[in-house]
């Protein structure tokens, strides 16, 4: 559990540790160069639940999240592992739901389940939660193909086996901030990952709370550390790739999104110029059925009526061939 300077958050996520329904389990707390009086503080009020359960590390200078996850692995033995963040949380079948599943796929590196955003403001000197949703909704499997995009899951939905790190290696202290996403691809490389199709983790959001203090998300305080190191990252792959592969693909598969890219644009724009035409045909249509009525209603006679209507029908009919066209 990595943790610096939120006590409240750290005894929130303590209870919910305790909470749990499968108790046998290690909790190493990361205090990363925070403030060690408040972190015991908190950890003396659950003593006597945590037990030998529980080891503390407190670091003298902090070097990041991965450098605090790599921390917490060197100070436990647990087969099973899972990065729990001070301000997020599980229900409380998580645990029990996670290990029955890795129990009975031998086959499978790790789980993940579905999550729930928890968005939350602080009122006082409580967190209270105004909105809750699920994150990627569509998201029903674990594929490396969906990860490539961009990062699906958040270290609290996760357990893994702790025999993996000797094959993709500890978290990649040289990517802050994206350290979690390098781990999750290097996973899905390694090999299966299973995933729990109904919310058991809760991602806990304050996108409200000001970029100072500790308090704060890390995908809004630092969003800029997250694009810089994202693109590092894939810079780096692309140039592993050319080294042994050379620029061939990568050139032809650029320049083929960028003649789609312009291809949809053209086509954007005939309809936007299409829908153009249509507001003056609109505009016609209207003159003429304000002379229908005024026809109609000054006793100009049916047969007048007619023409006018056989007119507004011939406009309606030209531009839904016109639009039809563009399409």
């Amino acid at each position: 559990m990595r943790t610096q300077n939120r006590p409240g958050f750290l005894d929130r996520a303590v209870q919910d540790v305790l909470e749990q329904a499968w108790a046998d389990w290690q909790l190493v707390v990361v205090n990363d160069a925070g403030d060690t009086d408040q972190v015991a503080s908190v950890l003396d009020r659950y003593r006597s639940e945590l037990g030998d359960r529980l080891t503390v590390v407190n670091n003298p200078v902090s070097h990041g999240m991965e450098a605090a996850s790599n921390v917490g692995l060197a100070n436990s033995h647990s087969e099973f592992v899972n990065i729990h963040d001070d301000d997020d949380s599980w229900q409380p079948r998580f645990l029990l739901e996670t290990l029955t599943h890795l129990r009975a796929h031998p086959d499978e590196e790790a789980v993940a389940t579905r999550t729930t955003i928890v968005m939350e403001r602080q009122v006082g000197p409580d967190w209270v939660t105004y909105e809750r949703f699920p994150s990627w909704p569509d998201l029903h499997a674990m594929r490396l193909l969906d990860f490539v995009k961009l990062n699906r899951i958040v270290p609290i939905c996760l357990v893994y086996r702790r025999a993996v790190h000797d094959r993709v290696g500890l978290y990649a202290e040289d990517y802050p901030v994206i350290g979690d996403y390098v781990f999750h691809l290097r996973l899905l490389q390694a090999g299966e990952v299973g995933f729990i199709d109904h919310a058991l983790a809760n991602w806990h959001h304050r996108p409200l709370q000001p970029a100072e203090g500790t308090a704060g998300n890390s995908m809004y305080t630092n969003s800029s550390d997250h694009t810089e190191y994202d693109l590092l990252l894939r810079n780096k792959a692309l140039k592993e790739w050319t080294d042994k592969n050379g620029l061939g693909l990568p050139l032809f598969i650029s320049k083929e999104l960028e003649r789609e890219t312009d291809h949809l644009e053209q086509k954007i724009q005939e309809v936007v110029d299409a829908l153009g035409t249509q507001q003056q045909l609109i505009a016609d249509l209207q003159v003429q059925l304000r002379a229908t009525d005024h026809a109609v209603r000054a006793g100009g006679g049916f047969n007048f009526a007619k023409r006018q209507y056989q007119v507004a029908r011939g406009y309606l009919s030209r531009a839904a061939g016109r639009i039809t066209g563009r399409l």
